[in-house]
Parts: structure tokens; sequence; C-alpha cells
């Protein structure tokens, strides 16, 4: 019997792992509808998507309930938490201030935060904006993982105290290991920098210049439109409240805002109404896993994409196409929306690309021969294996501390899996030989060389 596959882990463990079109017609509009509505009728997702090409919106739309203890529908007008989508507000503000000529980006943080432990000597502010800095982070071994790092007061900067007090795991520059933490030393340092709050800074700086007028700091207050936050239990929805050992400000996670909002932000930034050429290129150019500053830098059905989600799992997902200017927003209240499944469909469909929903695949069979060939250890970017096997008539996947997990065949090429929305396609060189696999899976894509 197949095990049974526990969803959430496994795209975890994965997530940890990883690291010319036609205008769009009337079908495509209907198409991105029904991929949407195929995960609210599953009740997977609630909340608000929005997709256009530059200024123009092809699709914005809410799905289910904002607030269900007063049965208020979603709306474009939703305000949603938008938890490390912040990363790349944080990011440009930093960027900002290096154009303003009060800090540089490669020195080391030790120069603006001259309380920093001898073991930051290395660290330098683009380590901070990279993941790379040597922080416990998503990517830490299981075993041994450190405590979580506190904040006596509740601050970000009670938080970097207390950060300054743990060893680091890696040298900086090193390893690319995904963290709150160096964000977080960046907003405390935007604080100190200029003299003002966090909220303050991004909002006279970012969002009043590009009318983002339902954008903010999250806080215990009540917001005004806000849409509530759930989770998934054995009984039903059960309200997420507001956790009140939050810290504040969470410069690496405790932004609000609408769909609306991020369209003016993603036009805006890719605009060059935010920042300058030099500093968004800076910002969009990958340095380990993928990375850039606050923002992934992908290839996403053959094309250049920033995209980031937020939540762990991701219940929001900010694309966008740098080929045609598309921007794919999805915003949920609902803590296992597949965002970044819903955002690659629809990223898929703004392009006049067809999409197949996984309810929709249909497996083949093919010869053992043919499955052997594919069998190996495949190494990603970030130095972890993950095993490919023959499994009877079938292939399993093996991610790094996960359980094997059957693929089935929809090419001779290509694979996928039944619960899970991840696809696998397997590249050969000239001699036929197996080179590759790329992983495939809603925004997230990426290649893992065959080492064995």
């Amino acid at each position: 019997m197949q095990p049974r596959v526990d969803r959430h882990r496994f795209t975890f463990v994965l997530l940890a792992w990883l690291g010319g079109a036609t205008v769009c017609f009337a079908q495509d509009v209907e198409r991105m509808d029904q991929v949407v509505r195929s995960y609210v009728d599953k009740a997977t997702f609630a909340g608000s998507v929005l997709v256009a090409r530059g200024s123009d919106v092809i699709v914005s739309k809410g799905y289910g309930l904002a607030n269900v203890e007063w049965n208020i529908p979603n709306s474009p007008s939703a305000r949603f938490k938008i938890a490390s989508i912040t990363k790349q507000f944080t990011a440009a503000a930093i960027l900002l201030l290096e154009e303003r000529g009060r800090l540089k980006i490669d020195e080391p943080v030790k120069t603006y935060l001259p309380e920093a432990p001898p073991a930051w000597d290395q660290i330098t502010l683009f380590h901070l904006l990279t993941h790379t800095a040597g922080f416990a982070g998503l990517q830490s071994p299981q075993a041994g993982r450190q405590p979580a790092v506190e904040s006596a007061d509740g601050t970000v900067a009670g938080f970097v105290k207390d950060l300054m007090q743990r060893p680091l795991e890696s040298k900086p520059g090193e390893r690319f290991n995904y963290t709150n933490s160096g964000y977080l030393v960046l907003g405390h340092l935007i604080q100190t920098l200029t003299g003002q709050s966090y909220e303050t800074f991004i909002r006279e700086n970012i969002f009043t210049p590009l009318g983002m007028k339902d954008s903010g700091l999250d806080s215990p207050a009540v917001v005004a439109r806000r849409a509530g936050s759930y989770t998934v239990t054995p009984k039903g929805l059960a309200n997420a409240s507001y956790a009140s050992d939050r810290i504040v400000p969470n410069t690496a996670a405790g932004l609000y805002s609408t769909t609306e909002d991020l369209l003016r932000w993603q036009n805006g930034l890719h605009g060059g109404k935010v920042l300058s050429k030099a500093s968004l290129e800076k910002m969009t150019t990958p340095f380990k896993g993928g990375y850039g500053l606050g923002v992934y830098i992908r290839t996403i059905d053959g094309r250049r994409a920033a995209t980031h989600g937020g939540g762990v799992p991701p219940f929001a997902n900010l694309t966008y196409f740098f080929d045609r200017g598309i921007s794919v927003v999805v915003l949920g209240n609902i803590s296992l929306a597949p965002s970044a499944e819903i955002a690659g469909y629809l990223g898929a469909l703004a392009h006049g690309d067809a999409v197949q929903l996984l309810s929709e695949k249909k497996a083949i069979t093919l010869a053992p021969s043919v499955l052997a060939r594919y069998a190996g250890v495949y190494q990603g970017a970030n130095g972890q294996a993950i095993t490919v096997k023959v499994d009877g008539a079938q292939l399993a996947l093996q991610p790094p501390g996960g359980n094997a997990l059957t693929l089935l065949a929809e090419s001779e090429t290509r694979f996928f899996m039944r619960d899970i929305n991840l696809a696998v396609e397997f590249v050969r060189d000239g001699a036929g030989n197996v080179t590759e696999c790329v992983i495939l899976q809603g925004t997230l894509q990426e290649r893992a060389t065959r080492v064995k």
C-alpha cells in the first residue's frame, strides 16, 4: 500500500531542497477563473487574485470568505497579510538608502552596528539581503537546530540583540539558508540610520509615492477590510489569532496589502519609479539559491521571473514576468492555500499557454527499460541530493528527509504526482544519456544534475 502523503511536510521539505505568447483571449480569462475555482471547491483556497499585463488588468477577483464569522466575501480591496513578501520592500528600502549615500551593501554590518560581535566581522549587508550571512534557517539540519531567537522586549532591536549572542552555522557567503533573521537585522538598521520607524520610512518612500493606500504594517489593532486568517483543523477552519509575541516591527514578514496595491508595487518597481536602473539590477541578480535581494529569480516555463511566497506553507505569492511585464498576485487567508501552484497556472495562461490541472492529467505506462534510464541520484544547486528509483512499474522520488513518493508518467520524459502538484522532467544529452532533472512545482523550478 502506498504510504499516505503528508502534503504539508513534503512541501516544506521540497521547498528547503529547492531552495512567443499570444494576447489573452476571453477563454483564457474563463480558464483562469476555472483554475482558481478548482482550489476553492476543494476548500484549499480563499482569497483574491489579480493578473495584469503592465497596468492592463486581465483578472481581479475575490474568492471565498474574507471573514468566516461574519460571512464577508473576499474582494480585490481586501487587505491580506503578505508575510515574507515583505522582504522585497525591506530590500528596496536598503537600496534606496544606498542610493542616498547612507550605506553600502558590500560593507560589513559592523560599519553600521558597531556593537556586533566578532563572529559578525565578515558579514556584509549583501549577505543579509541574500540569506548567506550564516544564520540558522529553514535549511538548518534538524539535529542540533538552535532554539528560536527571542526578543526580550518584543522589538526588532531586542531580536537583533539576542541574535548577536548566537553562533553562526556557516561562514558568511558560504551557503544560502533562507531565514527571517537577516531581514530583521536590516529593518533594525533602517530604523537606526534614518531615525524613523520602519513603517514611516516605507510609507513615505514607497507606499505614498506609488499610491499604495491599502498597505501597512500589521498589528493586533483592528485594520479595516483586513481579511481574517484561518488554519485547517480536523473540525474545519479555525481562526488564527494575532500572536501577541510577534516582533514589532516585523521587517521580514509583517506587512499587509491588497492585490491592487501589489500591482502598483510591481509596476512601480520594475517601471523605474522606486529604484535606479543600477539598484534594480542588483535586486534582480541572483546570488546563491536563485535568490536576489528580497526576491527569487527563477525560470518559469522558460521565462525569467521575480517571485516570492509568503507563509509556511506559502499562502501568498507575488510573481513578475520580465518578458511581458506580467504580474500575478495570489493572496490567500487559509494557511494551506497553494498560492505558488495557482500563480504558476495563471502566469502560463496570461502568456497564452494551455494548462492542465492535476485532476485532468492521465498516467501512461512505460517499459521497465525506459524507467531504468532515470534511476539515480540528482544534486541540486544547494548541494542536497534527491534519489529517483524504480518501484515496480513506476518511478519513486526520495526527497531529503522524506518518504519515497510515486511518480506517474505522462510522457516518456515527464512525470507527475497524483496528490501533489509537482512534476519532474528528465533531460537527455545528444547521446541519449539522462544528465539532469527539472523539478517543477508552481512558480518553483529547480534543475538538478545527475551525479550517480
